[in-house]
This record gives structure tokens, sequence and C-alpha cells, in this order.
């Protein structure tokens, strides 16, 4: 890579004919040489200790707090706890807890194979989302929505059975129709109004796994 680079540099400023077939270096001076290795140390020096964003766990957030920080419109990246795998996400809706939908077809295609289709199974979930990491538990049943028309609008036949009503689905083109469920500490059903056991679990086991993890690193 790095004599391609400097190959690249050289052209650009000698022309190709001044570059012998057996080593670029021959028939240039020194002063070029140097320049145009020091830039390269430059390039990947940069490049090479570029620093990913760092996140705070924070692991005993409840959703009253946590749906200020992942407002609606905001996207946030997910780990599955049990593979690994991550994807990103969109919360488009949702009051007592996050309705989310993936945010491109590669995403929903990553979240398909973790649930081996489409799936009212809770999985322990890490949220990352705007500096933070919260443990969550997800399901991936598209519901309520079609991808081809209008978020918001009354339609008919929405996706999971749920008949006509308005249409949640805002992320268009991520090959899945609607919506699907991210609940957090002390979250709730939208029905009922009740906190869901098979969440909540979900939610304590992603808290033990983070906890782990932070003892271990």
């Amino acid at each position: 890579m790095v004599c391609i680079m400097t190959w690249l540099l050289v052209i650009s400023t000698y022309g190709a004919n001044v570059i012998p077939v057996d080593d670029y270096r021959i028939g240039l001076d020194l002063p070029t040489i140097i320049n145009a290795e020091m830039r390269e140390i430059d390039y990947y020096e940069v490049y090479e200790t570029e620093q990913k964003p760092s996140y705070v766990h924070n692991l005993y957030a409840t959703w009253q707090e946590i749906q200020n920080i992942f407002p609606r419109e905001a996207d946030a990246r997910v780990r599955d706890l049990a593979t690994g795998q991550e994807f990103y996400i969109r919360r488009t809706f949702g009051t007592h807890h996050a309705d989310v939908e993936p945010l491109t077809v590669e995403d929903a295609e990553i979240m398909r194979n973790i649930w081996g289709g489409y799936s009212w199974a809770r999985r322990s979930v890490a949220v990352y989302v705007n500096g933070q990491i919260f443990p969550a538990s997800l399901t991936f049943f598209p519901h309520a929505g079609r991808d081809d028309l209008p978020a918001l609008a009354t339609v008919d036949n929405r996706s999971g059975g749920y008949g006509r009503g308005v249409n949640l689905d805002a992320v268009k083109g991520n090959g899945v129709c609607g919506i699907v469920c991210l609940h957090f500490a002390g979250s709730l059903l939208h029905g009922s109004l009740r906190s869901n056991p098979d969440h909540q679990n979900a939610i304590i086991n992603a808290r033990n796994i983070l906890k782990n993890e932070i003892i271990e690193d």
C-alpha cells in the first residue's frame, strides 16, 4: 500500500516516464524521495492513531431518562450480546417504549440472521447512542406498517396482521415493513401500559453481561 501511494504521488508530480520498471526511485533526486516518504509517514500516523468514539456505560438508567437521550429520529448502534453482531436502527415512534426500524437493508438482514427470521423473541442487546451504552431488550417482528406507502397515512393491510390504521413505517427501502419493539428498564407495553417480564428479564441479563465486560476490561 505504501509503495502504491508513493508511486501515485510520483506520477502525479513527475509523470509516469520518469519511473523505471525495476525501481521507481532510480532517476529521482534525494529531496523528492524524502518528501514522498515523509508524506506517507504523516498519512499513516494520522490513520493509525485515529480514535473511535468512546462510550460510557449507563447500566441503571430508566426509560424516563433514556427517551430524552434517544429521541425520535435519532440513530443508534445495537450489539446483540449473544452473537456479538452489530447493526443500526432509528427510533421512529413509541412513547412508553421505543419503536425502531433497521436503518438499511443490510441492517435488516443482520437482524434477520440473528433472530432466524421474524420473531417476537426478546434478545439482550447493548444500545450505543449519544456517547452512552444502555442494556436493552429487542424483538424482530416488524409490524403496523407498509414500506410502500407514506408514513403516518391511514392504510390497509399493515404488517404483522395489524390491518387498517396509521402507517408506522418511516424508514423507507430498508427491506422490512413497520416497526420493532425496543425496551429499556422501566418501559411499558403500549396497549396495556404494563411492564413486560420477558423484556425486563432480558434487560437484566444484558446489564449483567455488560457489567462482566467492564470487569474484564
